[in-house]
C-alpha cells in the first residue's frame, strides 16, 4: 500500500493538446486516469498543480491509496483501476484490520460487513466509507471480533 497524489484537471484540458504536451514535459505523471494526473512524488505533483493553476485548469487534488487486492460492491464510487494499479480516494475512507477473534467469528463478521466494504487489500487491510465506521464497530462487537482502525493521515505522512 502506497500513497500517491492526483491532480484533477478540468475536462477542458482534452481540448488543449499543446498544453497537455507541456504538462507531460514539465511534470510527467506516474499514471493518467481520465483527467487525473497521478504522481508519486509531492514535488512533481506541485509542479503540475502550479501549471494547471496558472492555466486555470486545476479542479482539485486528491490523496490516493495505491494498493492491490479485491474490490467490494461500492468500489467504483471510491476508487478506480488504471494500468494494472488500483487507486482509492483516501479522504473518503476508513481502513481497518482484524486483531483478534477466532476464524468462524471473523468469517461471520466479514459476511455481515461485505456489503459495506469498498476494498480488501492483499495485506489484510479493509476499506469502507468513513460514514460506516460506527456500523463496522457494532458488527465486529456483535461477533466478538476486535479490529484496529488505521489513521490514514499518519500513514500518508510516512511517504
Amino acid at each position: 500500500m502506497n500513497f500517491v497524489i492526483a491532480t484533477e484537471a478540468n475536462p477542458f484540458i482534452a481540448e488543449l493538446p499543446d498544453f497537455k504536451e507541456v504538462l507531460m514535459q514539465v511534470a510527467p505523471p506516474h499514471l493518467i486516469y481520465k483527467n487525473f494526473y497521478i504522481y508519486i512524488e509531492q514535488k512533481d505533483a506541485d509542479e503540475a498543480i502550479g501549471l494547471l493553476r496558472e492555466a486555470d485548469l486545476l479542479e482539485s487534488t486528491h490523496l490516493l491509496v495505491k494498493t492491490e487486492g479485491s474490490p467490494g460492491e461500492d468500489f467504483f464510487d471510491y476508487g478506480f483501476h488504471v494500468d494494472g494499479a488500483t487507486c482509492l480516494f483516501a479522504d473518503e475512507l476508513s481502513a481497518f484490520r482484524f486483531l483478534d477473534g477466532n476464524g468462524l467469528q471473523m468469517e461471520m463478521a466479514l459476511i455481515q460487513l461485505e456489503e459495506h466494504l469498498i476494498f480488501k487489500a492483499a495485506n489484510g487491510i479493509y476499506f469502507a466509507a468513513n460514514h460506516y465506521t460506527e456500523l463496522i464497530m457494532g458488527i465486529v462487537k456483535a461477533y466478538g471480533v476486535k479490529v484496529e482502525f488505521l489513521d490514514l493521515d499518519k500513514w500518508c505522512k510516512k511517504i
